[in-house]
């Protein structure tokens, strides 16, 4: 039996150096790949990203931002930015607009301004149109399965002024931030 004992490397005899291969896939190619992963589970799996045209939702949302919306509709709630398809006169259009009554609401519209449930909306930073010009409706009951839309810039949004309620099915997602253009980046209320 041997006297001598190896206890593993030491300062004195540091063992196997780490290539510059490694150092470079521990460094670069690890981050970038976890991000890339990252990208994919956000832009395919969690969520989708929507261009908005058009100026019907001024201030909250311009034309040609690019938005990140869910993946369905758990749970419209008042207040929510939700990209849906909706019956215009015989066609179907996608449209991003302001959930304002749900099913079970009592939705009237005063000068472009919604009162529901006898509460005035609140505000949302949303464009209400001179009196001389504005929209004004008697009180309507939002039947089950519907919602009440509104575009923030009221004097040249098609919503449920016009069109009447749409049904929830016809909800893809709810609007949850804006990506781009870089200067527009924040989420979306």
């Amino acid at each position: 039996m041997s006297d001598d004992l190896y206890v593993g490397p030491s300062a004195l005899a540091p063992g196997v150096q780490e290539s510059s291969s490694e150092k470079l896939a521990r460094f670069i190619i690890l981050p970038l790949a976890a991000i890339f992963t990252l990208v994919i589970l956000v832009f395919f799996v969690l969520f989708q990203a929507v261009s908005i045209d058009g100026p019907s939702m001024l201030p909250t949302l311009r034309s040609a931002d690019r938005v990140l919306i869910t993946r369905g509709a758990k749970g419209v709630h008042r207040g929510d930015v939700v990209v849906l398809t909706a019956d215009e006169g015989g066609m179907k259009t996608d449209l991003v607009k302001r959930v304002i009554g749900v099913a079970g609401d009592l939705v009237e519209i005063r000068s472009d301004g919604a009162v529901v449930n006898g509460v005035r909306e609140p505000n949302y930073g949303q464009k209400i149109d001179a009196p001389k010009y504005s929209v004004s409706q008697p009180a309507i009951r939002v039947p089950k399965g519907q919602i009440y839309i509104l575009g923030d810039n009221r004097p040249l949004s098609e919503d449920s002024r016009y069109i009447g309620t749409v049904p929830v099915s016809g909800v893809m997602g709810r609007v949850v931030a804006v990506f781009a253009p870089i200067q527009r980046l924040g989420f979306v209320h």
